[in-house]
């Protein structure tokens, strides 16, 4: 009986200790995985916008941006390089994120120039007066009317001429006596191009004419007029110019990056808005052996025939030169993989990786070919780069803290001059050319928000005018290349044919019109710098405005609000 007791209490000792046990881990047991399913939850439940991942939300909700539905940010992997980060399937697909292999080229495509038909100065001609006097009656009104060599084109009152008409009809009273003072006072006519057939009228008529009649020695269209009625003029005065207009000389504008790829005798086809399905071919004939060091360009030529008259001069036109394959391999990137900071260039890489990682790779571009830049220096054969959805990749980056094209721009912006005034980079006539110019940026911008294309064009042609009055100092590398890269834009969009391709030229143009709003001095207002991240198939673009609200002028009514402002200049 005394074993039976001490067995029944260690038992009730043994139940306590295990009730104990199992009170202890159902209080304590589970209180850190609560904590850990805690953290689990709140990363399950951040939201993000795929567009704009900046906009982080507890939850899910529309972006207070753009108004797309918010995605989960989940989980992002840990990687130490600071130029590579991932990004969640999701976020890749709704950002349509494309890439593209480089491989081995062959140097080949096309370049694509800007230029405007002009004069065959080898056909030009220019009437002038063949003595001293007064035009009573000049018959060409009008540039266009066309000139025929003999042809009357007015009335002239010469004394001088008058008293060698009085000479040569007294000489003719005694010709048979005196045939050498004959011969030379009709000579004397002669030399003043009067034909026989005037002078003969002449000396039947018996006495000089008053107001002589003037005859054309040249044939052409009339393109200037240069004399008018009631006005003296000496021997050799211009009256008009003319030009053979079966014969024009088309004029483009090469940059220094095309210069390599251009040569004397290549086939260039050529365009314009005019007669967009009749381009026509023709062969270079002359390249400019001095570059504009006002403009940065240098004037490629060609003839062109022009039977039918349909080629203008003053016409834009637009020509493409083919680049032959060469066995030399070059490595080339596609345009829309390209983001741009100032003087330096980016693209996104996506390595070998069973995981979506990216990284962000400065890249030194060469020339432009078609759809391509060629790649001097960050590139190899055989690596992926992004070509759509760059930007939004780019953002990312910035979101989680890794090196992004901002990093390539404040590189960029070390290399620059900082003064302590914003204003005193540009001399006083250049700062006020330049605040013309951005009138003139606002009014091409507004328009592109209309998608007025005639309107557009008209802008960009004041622009273009004004931006070639600006005379760039040697000693700014920046504003060297800023203003010929905008000069260069403005002749894309002038050259292009539909509002889109004249759009993705805007955005460059943007960003040269950035460093130049950035730098002016005493403009007077705000200068607004909005972007949009789905401008340029999702690549992003910026543009400048004096409205803080947001006017899209990459898309116009289809999307006109989307956007957001990321600067304000003072």
């Amino acid at each position: 009986m005394e074993n039976f007791n001490t067995y029944k209490k260690y038992v009730v000792y043994l139940m306590v200790l295990l009730g104990g046990l199992l009170l202890g881990y159902l209080f304590f047991g589970q209180t850190k995985p609560a904590a850990n399913d805690h953290v689990q939850h709140n990363e399950q439940n951040n939201y993000t916008c795929s567009m704009h991942p900046s906009v982080v939300n507890e939850g899910k909700g529309i972006c207070p941006i753009c108004g797309m539905e918010l995605v989960p940010m989940g989980n992002m992997d840990q990687i130490t390089n600071e130029y590579r980060f991932t990004m969640s399937e999701r976020a890749i697909s709704l950002a349509n994120v494309q890439t593209h292999k480089i491989i081995s080229n062959s140097m080949g495509g096309e370049v694509v120039l800007a230029g405007e038909i002009a004069l065959n100065e080898n056909t030009n001609a220019t009437q002038t007066t063949l003595f001293d006097g007064r035009i009573d009656k000049l018959h060409i009104k009008y540039v266009g009317e066309y000139v025929k060599k003999g042809q009357e084109i007015g009335t002239i009152y010469s004394p001088e001429l008058y008293l060698a008409q009085d000479k040569l009809l007294t000489s003719s009273s005694y010709k048979d006596t005196h045939e050498k003072l004959y011969a030379a006072a009709r000579n004397t006519l002669g030399l003043w191009k009067l034909t026989d057939k005037q002078i003969d009228d002449l000396l039947k008529s018996g006495k000089p004419i008053v107001n002589f009649p003037l005859v054309a020695d040249v044939s052409g269209t009339v393109v200037e007029i240069l004399g008018s009625e009631g006005s003296y003029y000496k021997q050799g005065d211009p009256l008009f110019k003319v030009s053979n207009l079966y014969s024009v000389w088309a004029v483009f504008q090469a940059y220094e990056d095309q210069l390599p790829l251009l040569k004397m005798g290549q086939e260039i086809l050529i365009s314009s808005e005019a007669f967009p399905s009749e381009p026509v071919v023709a062969k270079i004939s002359f390249i400019e052996p001095v570059l504009d060091k006002g403009k940065r360009i240098v004037a490629v030529r060609a003839n062109v025939a022009n039977g039918k008259g349909q080629w203008k001069p003053g016409m834009f036109i637009k020509g493409k030169v083919k680049i032959e394959h060469t066995d030399k391999q070059m490595v080339m990137v596609p345009k829309s993989a390209v983001l741009w900071a100032g003087e330096h260039s980016v693209v996104y890489t996506k390595p070998k990786s069973s995981k979506p990682i990216f990284e962000m790779r400065e890249v030194k571009l060469g020339e432009a070919i078609g759809d391509s830049y060629v790649v001097f220096k960050g590139l190899e054969i055989g690596e992926e780069v992004v070509t759509n959805g760059a930007f939004t990749i780019d953002a990312a980056a910035q979101l989680q803290g890794k090196k992004s094209m901002l990093y390539a721009k404040e590189t960029s912006m070390e290399q620059i001059p900082v003064t302590s005034d914003k204003g005193a980079i540009f001399p006083n006539e250049v700062n006020d050319q330049i605040k013309i110019a951005l009138g003139t940026y606002f009014e091409l911008k507004n328009n592109l928000v209309s998608s007025k294309s005639l309107d557009v064009h008209n802008s960009a042609k004041k622009l273009d005018e004004q931006l070639l009055q600006i005379e760039v100092s040697e000693g700014n590398a920046k504003f060297q290349s800023t203003m010929k890269s905008a000069k260069k834009m403005v002749k894309e969009i002038l050259s292009e044919e539909s509002l889109d391709q004249k759009r993705i030229s805007f955005k460059k143009l943007s960003s040269a019109f950035t460093y130049l709003a950035d730098h002016v001095q005493g403009f007077g207002e705000p200068i607004y710098v909005q972007h949009c991240p789905m401008a340029d198939n999702n690549t992003g673009a910026d543009w400048l405005s004096l409205e803080k609200a947001i006017r899209n002028p990459y898309f116009g009514d289809k999307m006109l609000t989307c956007g957001s402002v990321t600067k304000v200049l003072d």
